[in-house]
């Protein structure tokens, strides 16, 4: 081995143990494993129960909106959550002002860092009825993976209806117009 070479291979270990004995810019990381629309969920409140790993978190944010387009709340700031593993029940998304009956409610939050990535955020999103409760849509991941607002939730559903070409609505009239000739003709014979 030359000389160049030695000296190359010293300061890839003397670089190697500074890296590994200075601290780094270590940053949190939060899984999403499943979300739940809480017990006490309703027209002023859009509570969650988070299914999550995490370790090292250091932020946390909930919004709610309605269909309309409404924020019914937003905020930002520290975790609680920043080491967990299980469900965490009540996450609180209390709202600023009540809904009226049967408003379209979608409750958003994540978990991990600020600003979010993928790589170190976990979201959660349920669409529901605030009356009924009946959960229309959830979703839980990594961050963006989600939709945030009732409005996106809404839009997505939209778009998951099927919707026929003016070809495959002429064939399936033909069809079920053959289908009744069919039936009249058999049951006249």
């Amino acid at each position: 081995m030359g000389a160049p070479a030695r000296y190359a291979w010293i300061i890839r270990f003397f670089a190697l143990l500074l890296g590994a004995a200075t601290p780094g810019f270590a940053q949190g990381a939060a899984t999403a494993q499943g979300v739940a629309l809480d017990a006490i969920a309703g027209c002023s409140r859009g509570d969650l129960d988070l299914t999550l790993t995490s370790v090292g978190a250091t932020r946390e944010s909930w919004r709610a909106t309605n269909l309309a387009g409404t924020t019914l709340v937003e905020v930002e700031g520290a975790t609680s959550l920043g080491t967990f593993n299980g469900t965490f029940n009540d996450f609180q998304i209390v709202f600023l002002a009540g809904q009226a009956a049967n408003t379209l409610i979608g409750s958003y939050a994540y978990v991990g860092e600020t600003p979010p990535a993928a790589s170190n955020t976990a979201e959660f999103f349920v669409y529901y009825n605030c009356t009924t409760r009946q959960v229309l849509y959830s979703c839980f991941g990594s961050y963006g993976s989600c939709p945030q607002t009732a409005q996106q939730a809404a839009a997505l559903l939209a778009s998951k209806v099927p919707a026929s070409s003016a070809l495959g609505l002429t064939l399936t009239m033909l069809v079920v117009g053959a289908a009744g000739a069919l039936a009249l003709r058999r049951s006249r014979i």
